[in-house]
Parts: structure tokens; sequence; C-alpha cells
């Protein structure tokens, strides 16, 4: 592992930014921003008036399990996007990515992030969330059966019934009346009362519906592996990324008899009250789909969309990356592991950083404290070991 004499990797990104750019891509928080003072008023035809605001959601800081494994530490050093796959413009290529970034923050647009695997990509949102102050991020890992209804919501009807059923034979057992049957006057409106009492204990908001609440802040949404998905899927979010809102049927159906009905969210132990049924946001959410292939897809969703091509990143680049996964000091045998890495990765049609990582980890272990650059014969092991080809080779 790294010891306290090992040379700190410099980070490319600490040099300055536009004066327009809200993300820097520095990987760091910046706790004093806010977020919304510092963004111009969203396009007119991109507003939302959803409301009233719920509380900010939980913090992705130090205590997020999930965006430490993913970024590293906090006091790591940057982990920005890259495109250059060799090095040879770094900063005009980071130029682009974080501007095409900051263009979708301004017009509240998602960003259709492509690239081979193992590049960043879904990386950058937990880059925007941590460096934002945007809390925890939402994530939707999409699958081949993956529907927009099942990403905003998931509603258990079995289990309600079984329950109901449950309750009143207790009442039947108890002597008292069947409350699926109560004689009242007004006998239609108190059963949907009394299904409205208990459904937002079978009704959650998934990560798609959670993002779209009313918070004061946009929420980070992660869209994974988006092109994993039904060719109906990028029609099917048309229609909720123009409108930025969504309608629930279950709770539209009994909006008459309870208009506010309290559902649990996608952040552990949160709730939201939806109103009649439907849910708008306040600011628009930061979507990251990230896709793996090069699929095709419609042209309606590609013009709401800003596109965003990731590729491996440079030697530098790459040590700034491993330095942020070991506490922002930079292995001494990283520089050769590293090398060894790109020329294998050119070999064999692309490789993921987290292959890096691994040799990095594994090298520490294997021959800690040797001197000098890393024989071509433990390298050659390592490739063998470790660097196994993650896409079929181009023809």
């Amino acid at each position: 592992m790294a010891t306290p004499e090992t040379p700190r990797a410099t980070s490319q990104t600490e040099s300055a930014a536009p004066d327009w750019w809200i993300f820097h891509g520095t990987g760091q928080p910046r706790p004093l921003l806010d977020l919304v003072a510092e963004l111009p008023p969203p396009p007119q035809w991109r507003a939302y008036k959803g409301g009233p605001h719920l509380e900010p959601p939980p913090t992705a800081d130090e205590s997020d399990e999930e965006t430490r494994r993913i970024l590293g530490p906090v006091a790591g050093v940057s982990t920005a996007p890259h495109t250059s796959p060799n090095g040879a413009t770094p900063e005009g290529t980071r130029h682009t990515v974080l501007s095409k970034i900051n263009a979708a923050l301004y017009l509240r647009r998602p960003l259709l992030v492509t690239g081979p695997p193992g590049v960043g990509k879904s990386a950058l949102a937990d880059l925007l969330a941590r460096e934002l102050n945007l809390g925890r991020v939402l994530r939707w890992p999409v699958t081949s059966r993956a529907t927009v209804t099942n990403g905003l919501y998931d509603y258990d009807p079995l289990a309600q019934i079984h329950d109901l059923n449950l309750d009143s034979a207790y009442h039947q057992a108890s002597g008292l009346p069947d409350r699926r049957y109560a004689a009242t006057p007004d006998t239609e409106t108190a059963r949907l009362r009394g299904t409205a009492e208990r459904i937002g204990r079978y009704l959650r908001l998934g990560p798609l519906g959670t993002a779209f609440l009313p918070y004061r802040n946009p929420r980070v949404l992660l869209v994974d592996e988006f092109d994993k998905g039904d060719y109906d899927l990028p029609d099917g979010l048309l229609d909720l990324f123009e409108k930025g809102s969504f309608r629930i049927p279950p709770l539209v159906r009994l909006a008459p008899a309870a208009p506010r009905i309290t559902v649990g969210t996608d952040d552990p132990g949160r709730e939201a009250t939806v109103v009649s049924g439907r849910v708008e946001c306040s600011a628009f959410p930061i979507v990251i789909l990230t896709c793996n292939s090069d699929r095709a897809f419609p042209p309606a969703f590609l013009r709401r969309c800003i596109p965003l091509r990731l590729e491996l990143p440079s030697p530098e680049e790459l040590a700034e990356i491993v330095a942020a996964h070991f506490s922002g000091w930079l292995p001494e045998h990283a520089p050769s592991v590293i090398t060894a890495f790109l020329e294998r990765s050119a070999e064999r049609e692309g490789l993921a950083i987290d292959q890096l990582l691994n040799a990095v980890e594994l090298t520490s272990s294997l021959v800690p404290g040797a001197e000098g650059p890393l024989d071509q014969e433990f390298l050659g092991f390592l490739s063998d070991l470790l660097w196994h080809q993650l896409r079929e080779a181009s023809e």
C-alpha cells in the first residue's frame, strides 16, 4: 500500500475553469455552494411548479459507503471523467466533457453518456452529487424487463388483498362487522377511504419516481445501462422528461376519498405525500443515462438529451484516479502498472479502470517496498491474471 512518503498525484482539473461552469469535476464537495442560487433560472419550457418542497435528501458524504467505494474518500484527488485515450490533448477533451455536463445543468436536460465498459460513466453521477452537495444518488439499474412504471413506483396489490382478508377474518372471529361490506349510507366512500389508509404500506416510489418529487435542489438520478432496456423504453421516458410529472393510477382512483396519501420513497426510511395521485418536480433532476453500446435511439429521444462520449483516460488521468482510491497517494508501483495497463488495453480492445485498481492493489500486496520499475515478467503475470478482454475484438 502507499506510504506517506509516496508523492501525491497532481490534479489537472485544478486549472482555471470558465466562469460559467458550475461543475468543475474535482470530485470534492463544495459545502458553501447553493446550486439553486448559483444556476440561472431554467428556460421557460423547462420550469416546473411542484411543491411544497420536501426535506433535503440524505447526504452523500463520508458516511455514504457506496459513494466511497466508487470515488474513493473525499480527501482523494480528482476523479473527473475524461475522453482522451492517449493523453494527447487532455485539457481540450476535458474542457469539452465538462462544458457538456454544465450545459446539461443549465438547460435541465438529461446526459446520455456512452463509451466502453469501465471508463467511469456511472461514476459521473456520484461526482456530480458529491461536488454539488445534492445528497445520495438515486440508482435505477435497467434490465431487459424494465418499464417506466416500475422505475416510477412499485405497488403490491396482492399483499394488500391478503392483509385485508386477514383483517376481515379477525373482525369476523371477533364478532365485528366485515369492513369490506360496511353497511353505511356512503359505503363506497368508506371503502375507498379504508383502502387509502392502507395503500401507503404497499406502494413505494422507485428511484425514477423519487427523482421527480418536489425538492428545492435537483436530485441526481443514474439510469444505468440504459441500452439494456426494451426498445420502447426511450419512448416511455419522453413524456416524463417533457412534463416533469407523472400520475399514479392507484392513487388517482382513491383521490375522491383521500386526496393526500403518504407513500414510501427510494430513500431508506423516507416518505412523501402524494396529492391527488400526481407527482411533479420543482427542480428537474440531473439525469445520467449510461450506455455501453452504440445502440441507436429514436430521434425524438436524442434531441431531448445532451450526448457525451467517454473513453479510457490518459496516463496522467489514470494516476489521479488511482490516487483517489488510495487516500490521495499514488502507490510506488502504480506508474509501471498504468503503463502496462494501457499497452494491454490497446491490444485487447479496451480494459476497465476497475481492472487497473485491482492490479495496483495486488501489486502493493505482492511486492511491497521493492525499488524501481516492475519487471516485465511480473507485469505479464498481472496481465494474464487480471486483464481479460471485456468485449469482442473489432474486425
